[in-house]
């Protein structure tokens, strides 16, 4: 019997191995490489289903899933290991994500038929991408979740950019891998700064303490800095108004690609993590009255969702291409979860006490999911018989009936029609709308106006689309020689891209059986749009236990059937958006065009990026040496200095030091031969000759060597002296080759000066630092409490025997020069021997060489 964790681990990696496993397949072996693809992510869905279940057989309440277990070790220093979380939401995405991805599995048999080569290639970076997906969502370490997130936008990158050899995709994919990469940068450092504010690392560890303990650290002006970094991560993936522009371009990308990226994968990944930070910043301050989480929460999600949600809309219908206008509606789609873990966070009056505005986070997300993911199916199916341009499918019912009727069964569940499940998120969303108003005030009615709009919008577009598949009154019909759709200056893709950046007929069409993968995935989908809006009991039977919103007190009911919607506000304006969109969809009003200006967004980055690059490689890399040295010198000065103000113990140690400097053994000798090396030094800057230069540098190497025999370093003494014997003699040889040069001025000498005499103070007081020395308690008491142990010492202490620092371990050897370099520098030791054994092969190379011309003079075998 498998563990939870094992069972979890096992769902995660199966689609990845399952792909890679493919490879070994030949090319020619379609179907099987299919069953095998499929199988890797149906053992997920089962696996993930079976933790669900448990032993009982009966879903369990998401607040009894939130249980910390031991996972898989991996860098536990960094706060990450391989550790799952089987709650709620996190188990509903992974069935999600692992269902829908077995029809897509499916489908993209179908739609690329017979071409081996691309599902050769595309069965293993999808089941990379099913993967990362798997991660986020089942991840409890909030670095392992965050690692997942990166997985997303490689993979997302490589399928954007699926046509390797259109520049104008592999330009989209860099525009999605730019965009959420630039979050995922916001992201790392909202969990790092969170978990470092509260020591939490795990999510269920942060569910363990539970709200009421984090209540009063919510307040924290670094808690709330740390969400709204979450926050931009959050948005940028999950395409919130301005940065939703990345998502239609990702539209390059096979369809296949298209319906799991934007019904199940990473465009949801975004509203995953608001969903996972909604149990403490959503619900934890309630009744509190100074700017805390939960009035943070709103005050981002809700602006933002609202805008994106309506902007989403009013873009889309005014778009031909069905993948952007399905895309544009996705981007609405956001906005509108976004809003609702927003509303989520505010509370109402219920029957007498106070309750959470919840609206089934579970519900709308799976309600999306099941007639999106089939939108873009029945797409790239038209794309493939017939076209993607809307106008171009007018009358296509009469060929493509099977088709066609999954679009108009997809598109009325994006219209949130009655008898499906869209119809009662849409009411569930309008009543939390609604009931907001009493805390938002005015702003509940600008943004009850907003969702009423989208509606009207969605209601327009399967309007249309009914009208024009059909061939009736009012549908849309092709233009001759019109172009604009395929007017994409700032990133948008063409009419034809989602083939690899070719038309429809890049692939073969195929018949029968395999030929109906094209469509048949898609009509499964959609049924559950259906099934859930007439069954509605069995729906609150499945899905009720996984909704978030199972943490609070808030939670009461379940979504009610079609027959149980009450009749008030929020169902007065689902019916002015029924009426409306029907008068919209029939008019000939939003029917241009329209290029997003938000497209302009991506190019302007990069423009920035580019020229500001340039401008700082121009000032910084000037080519001279001299001004590289002096750079990483000041800096570390100025780091130094600024370490020595914020820990004053600095000066005192100074202190300790100048006083113990006067008891030093041969104190005379040393102080001879301490000038002998500085006077030399101080000189170097303000020599004009090179040759005085080399000659200043090997004195003060000399003096050093005679400072190593004064204090019994033979050792260090003789490698010294080679050293200096050797640089001299080459530094002599090579000068004589070089250029004359102009001097430079008295004030250039001046200032090279001074920067080596600053240098030179800061690295001897840092050596005095880390030294280790006697330290009087009662003179020096801040030297001796709370100190930690110099370098110094540390080596002196480990060099033989170890501690608990160590793990016990010790370098084993009584000399410690010897150990630092063999141990504790072991790796800057196994550097140096690479560079030594890099210039032996080096050497090696022109020895053939050397052989070919043996018979030549000497001069010319050495090219001279």
């Amino acid at each position: 019997m498998l563990t939870a964790q094992t069972a979890l681990l096992i769902a995660v990696f199966a689609p990845v191995i399952s792909g890679v496993a493919t490879l070994w397949l030949p090319k020619r072996a379609i179907a099987t490489r299919t069953l095998l693809s499929a199988l890797g992510t149906a053992l997920s869905f089962a696996l993930v289903l079976s933790v669900v279940l448990g032993p009982s057989g009966a879903p369990a309440a998401a607040a009894d899933a939130v249980r910390q277990t031991d996972g898989i070790p991996w860098v536990p220093t960094v706060h990450l290991n391989l550790a799952f979380l089987a709650d709620g939401i996190g188990t509903f995405f992974a069935l999600l994500v692992s269902g829908i991805g077995v029809m897509i599995v499916l489908y993209a048999r179908g739609y690329f038929g017979k071409d081996a080569e691309s599902l050769y290639r595309f069965y293993p970076t999808l089941g990379f991408f099913t993967t990362a997906m798997l991660g986020i969502v089942l991840s409890d370490y909030t670095i392992q979740t965050l690692l997942f997130w990166e997985m997303t936008s490689i993979s997302s990158f490589l399928l954007i950019g699926w046509d390797r050899y259109d520049k104008h995709a592999v330009k989209l994919a860099m525009q999605a891998f730019f965009t959420t990469g630039l979050g995922g940068m916001g992201l790392f450092g909202g969990i790092v700064w969170f978990g470092f504010e509260t020591d939490i690392w795990r999510w269920s560890h942060l569910y363990q303490i539970g709200v009421a303990d984090l209540a009063s650290e919510l307040n924290q002006p670094g808690l709330i800095g740390a969400y709204i970094l979450m926050f931009f991560g959050a948005a940028t993936k999950s395409a919130q108004f301005p940065w939703h522009y990345w998502l239609p371009g990702a539209m390059a990308a096979p369809t296949p690609v298209s319906a799991f990226l934007h019904s199940a994968t990473m465009v949801k990944a975004g509203v995953f993590f608001m969903g996972r930070l909604f149990p403490v910043f959503g619900g934890a301050v309630i009744g509190h009255d100074a700017v805390t989480g939960a009035k943070l929460m709103p005050g981002l999600l809700i602006p933002f969702g609202a805008v994106t949600m309506l902007w989403g809309a009013l873009v889309a219908i005014r778009k031909h291409d069905l993948k952007q206008i399905f895309a544009y509606t996705t981007v609405s789609q956001l906005g509108l979860l976004m809003t609702m873990y927003g509303l989520g966070c505010i509370p109402y009056t219920h029957h007498g006490h106070e309750a959470l505005a919840i609206d089934f986070d579970i519900t709308q997300i799976a309600n999306h999911a099941f007639y999106k993911a089939p939108l873009f199916i029945i797409a790239g199916a038209l794309g493939h018989v017939a076209s993607r341009q809307l106008p171009e499918l007018f009358g296509a019912f009469k060929q493509h009936k099977a088709m066609c009727i999954t679009l108009l069964l997809a598109g009325y569940a994006l219209a949130a029609g009655p008898g499906t499940i869209s119809f009662q998120a849409k009411e569930l969303f309008l009543y939390a709308v609604y009931h907001a108003k009493a805390t938002l005030g005015v702003w509940a009615w600008v943004l009850l106006a907003m969702t009423v709009v989208t509606a009207v919008v969605n209601v327009a577009i399967f309007i249309r689309l009914a009208t024009t598949v059909l061939g009736l009154p009012g549908g849309m019909r092709p233009v001759p020689d019109n172009h604009d759709e395929d007017d994409h200056p700032h990133g948008q893709c063409g009419p034809n891209a989602g083939h690899g950046g070719h038309g429809h007929d890049d692939h073969a069409h195929e018949h029968g059986f395999w030929g109906a993968l094209i469509w048949v995935p898609g009509l499964l989908i959609v049924l559950l749009q259906y099934a859930g809006g007439i069954a509605t009991p069995l729906w609150n039977h499945v899905f009720l236990p996984l909704e978030t919103n199972a943490f609070y007190e808030g939670f009461h009911g379940a979504v009610p059937a079609l027959w149980q919607v009450k009749f008030g506000v929020p169902l007065m304006a689902s019916a002015a958006a029924i009426v409306g969109g029907v008068l919209l969809g029939f008019s000939p009003l939003l029917r241009k065009v329209f290029v997003d200006p938000c497209d302009r967004i991506y190019p302007l980055l990069y423009r920035l990026c580019v020229d500001g690059g340039r401008r700082a490689f121009m000032t910084v890399q000037t080519g001279s040496l001299r001004f590289y040295v002096t750079c990483v010198i000041l800096a570390l000065t100025i780091g130094f200095v600024s370490s020595v103000y914020l820990d004053p113990r600095m000066i005192t140690a100074l202190r300790l030091a100048v006083e113990e400097f006067w008891q030093v053994r041969y104190f005379y000798p040393g102080l001879v031969i301490g000038l002998l090396t500085c006077i030399p030094a101080l000189c170097l800057p303000l020599s004009q000759s090179r040759v005085m230069r080399v000659l200043l540098l090997g004195s003060a190497g000399f003096s050093v060597v005679v400072m190593f025999l004064v204090y019994q370093a033979p050792d260090l003494a003789l490698t010294q002296v080679l050293f200096e014997i050797i640089s001299v003699i080459l530094f002599v040889l090579v000068l004589r080759l070089l250029p004359r040069r102009d001097a430079d001025d008295r004030g250039n000498r001046l200032w090279r000066g001074l920067v080596g005499a600053t240098a030179g103070l800061a690295v001897g007081w840092m050596t005095i630092i880390a030294a280790p020395m006697p330290v009087d308690p009662q003179r020096y008491p801040e030297l001796v409490t709370d100190r930690a142990p110099t370098l110094g010492e540390f080596f002196a202490h480990h060099s033989y025997t170890g501690s608990a620092l160590t793990d016990g371990r010790g370098g084993g050897g009584s000399n410690i020069v010897n150990v630092v370099l063999v141990d504790f520098r072991g790796f800057d030791t196994f550097g140096e021997i690479t560079v030594l054994a890099l210039a032996a092969l080096g050497v090696w190379a022109l020895i053939p060489r050397l052989r070919r011309n043996r018979y030549l003079p000497l001069g010319r075998r050495l090219g001279t």
